[in-house]
């Protein structure tokens, strides 16, 4: 990509010019850092640009919780010394980051001889543990292994399928952690029961997108939930990786694709593909560099603010805790958005941000624009463009700062564009 300023805004331009991805290394050379372990859950905190793990298992069950530094590449240990109670150690744990409150909400996993369904907060500006009581509307069976992401529009957790002693499951749960209720959702008809699969977030169309997992073997098929219906579809193409469990799994919001590190089937791999949700079509990285071991039980995040996939530690010969990233997603174009034949307003990216994000449109034929941010309260605070547009997709990226040239605080922003004689509005979320 190549940028160019425009009345201080920064829009953004292709250059045809694409780079292929690359293994990276970022294990800190010195300094304290986790145990080894495989299992672990993580989450990519915005505000400070990190990679977040809790729990994991190597010699036992963890219930730690660090933060790797994605600028500095070091390691912190977060874990209370001491204070309210903390969750059990366990491994799959199912966690996701909650914007608005800055905290991480985990539920789920498996202990020594026991399984949870307790839902759990970590608050990163006091860094302590609270449990989410009293929860009404369920708990889901205690379970491990599911598929979990977080609705951003809904607030919600949502989660899918997952296994105990009583066997496996394919219902769909949604968690709010504003009410700590919990409802059911299961559609009826979608993927079949399974456990160790994984799931993500897909931006473009509010959906959660579930890949593989385990069910009388590795499973290989991919869907998606939509998250203004709760309706399954199946994405599953012809051509696919073969089946996998125990599988790291992210959003890449930039080119709008999962990508997929290792995971344990017929043996471990360290194999990356992605797969574009424009076409629906997988393929095969093959990224320069000296890749990881091939292993399973990878914890892995996407790094917006650097292009790039980010996994700590999985088991290949034994417990790992390196730390690797997989440069340069964008390198590869493997799909195109398809052509516009109404307004598109895309979802902001990244969403949380700090200090700045990129709104994307498309236009179907050229004409007026006006792109407009508000606060909640409906009170504007910056005009992005108000001018002639051509037909096509525009990109502009918010700074956080209002017409007068002021920085905002955090909060939720709405961004609203109108054109074409119609007028569409997204939600973004500014911390800091």
């Amino acid at each position: 990509m190549r940028a160019f300023a425009v009345a201080g805004l920064l829009v953004l331009g292709t250059t045809g010019v694409a780079t292929a991805q690359s293994w990276v290394n970022l294990t800190p050379g010195a300094g304290t850092a986790p145990a080894a372990r495989r299992l672990a859950s993580a989450i990519h905190d915005p505000v400070d640009n990190r990679l977040v793990i809790f729990g994991g298992f190597s010699v036992g069950f963890h219930n730690d919780i660090w933060a790797f530094d994605l600028d500095t590449g070091t390691w912190a240990n977060l874990t209370p010394a001491a204070g309210p109670p903390a969750p059990a150690g366990r491994i799959t744990p199912a966690s996701i980051y909650e914007p608005t409150g800055h905290r991480m909400i985990t539920w789920s996993g498996q202990g020594p001889g026991v399984f949870f369904n307790d839902v759990w907060q970590f608050d990163f500006d006091t860094n302590t543990w609270s449990l989410f009581s009293p929860v009404t509307g369920g708990p889901p069976q205690i379970r491990y292994g599911v598929g979990t992401t977080f609705d951003p529009e809904a607030g919600e957790l949502v989660t899918f399928a997952g296994f105990t002693n009583l066997g496996r499951f394919d219902d769909v749960w949604r968690f709010n952690p504003t009410s700590s209720t919990w409802t059911d959702v299961s559609p009826g008809v979608g993927p079949e029961m399974r456990c160790l699969h994984a799931a993500c977030y897909d931006s473009e169309k509010h959906r959660m997108i579930m890949y593989g997992g385990q069910r009388n073997g590795p499973l290989d098929d991919i869907w998606a939930l939509d998250l203004d219906t709760d309706t399954w579809t199946n994405l599953t193409p012809v051509n696919r990786p073969t089946g996998r469990f125990h599988a790291a799994f992210v959003y890449d919001e930039l080119n709008n694709r999962g990508t997929v590190f290792g995971g344990q089937g017929v043996a471990s791999n360290n194999e990356a593909w992605v797969f574009d949700l424009w076409t629906n079509k997988w393929t095969l990285l093959a990224p320069t560099g000296t890749p990881p071991s091939a292993r399973w039980g990878s914890a892995g995040i996407y790094d917006p603010a650097n292009d790039r996939m980010i996994i700590f530690g999985g088991y290949d010969t034994g417990m790992k805790n390196d730390v690797w990233a997989l440069e340069d997603l964008s390198g590869t174009t493997t799909g195109a958005p398809p052509l516009a034949s109404a307004l598109v307003l895309h979802p902001n990216m990244p969403n949380p941000f700090n200090p700045t994000t990129t709104i994307r449109f498309e236009m179907p034929v050229a004409g007026d624009v006006t792109l407009t941010v508000y606060d909640v309260r409906g009170t504007r605070v910056r005009t992005l463009v108000r001018e002639s547009r051509a037909e096509g997709t525009h990109a502009v990226t918010w700074d956080g700062r209002n017409d007068r040239g002021e920085q905002v605080g955090s909060g939720v922003y709405l961004y609203r564009l109108d054109a074409a004689g119609t007028s569409q509005t997204r939600k973004m979320v500014l911390l800091k």
